[in-house]
């Protein structure tokens, strides 16, 4: 008697369970596409101009090569970063700046792309130049090209936010001030945590 009991309650526990409402917000939609992402293979790859995640320095490095040498990148801050102007990719003429995360083992692996987008006519007297207009600009312009979905969601720290996952890839985008954005493009599988901190 006191088995059948037992599985009862236990088939009463998990049917309950199972009720539970699935958190449709769009951060709880991010939530449950990050917590798959941690786990997923890195299938989508892509980042900016043919740069993918996954790859190592080397072929990085000849990539930007041969973009440099097509008059697509030049060197940006630093000697870190490079840059590309974007003439028809987006609204206005705009500045992208990118640089690669390596992971520490030899041979390092791009683990994360960090980007900045800017308008190239930004002043302050230029409100249509403002990041606020460039945000849902680059949303769409990486839509594209990434062929992605965003969630547009509310972060603590940064406010409006488009966030994708794919696999295991995550594109997180948002006004730094007003006059750029940056985007994050990030293999999850090498991070094992979630670099918007919104999945604990």
């Amino acid at each position: 008697m006191k088995p059948t009991l037992f599985l009862c309650c236990l088939m009463l526990l998990g049917f309950c369970w199972s009720c539970q409402p699935k958190d449709e917000s769009p951060v709880g939609r991010y939530r449950s596409a990050v917590t798959e992402g941690l786990n997923a293979d890195l299938e989508a790859r892509e980042t900016v101009l043919g740069l993918n995640l996954g790859i190592t320095d080397t072929a990085y490095f000849d990539r930007c090569t041969e973009l440099n040498r097509q008059q697509l990148i030049t060197m940006g801050r630093g000697g870190t970063e490079a840059d590309h102007l974007m003439e028809n990719d987006l609204d206005r003429p705009a500045k992208l700046s990118f640089r690669p995360i390596f992971t520490q083992q030899n041979p390092r692996i791009v683990q994360a792309m960090q980007t900045e987008f800017i308008y190239q006519d930004w002043s302050p007297w230029n409100k249509a130049a403002y990041a606020e207009n460039l945000l849902p600009d680059v949303a769409d312009y990486l839509s594209r090209t990434l062929s992605t979905e965003f969630i547009e969601l509310e972060h603590p720290q940064h406010g409006r936010t488009f966030a994708s996952v794919d696999g295991s890839r995550l594109v997180a985008l948002w006004k730094v001030d007003d006059t750029s954005v940056t985007a994050m493009i990030v293999d999850l599988s090498s991070l094992k945590r979630d670099p918007l901190g919104l999945v604990q």
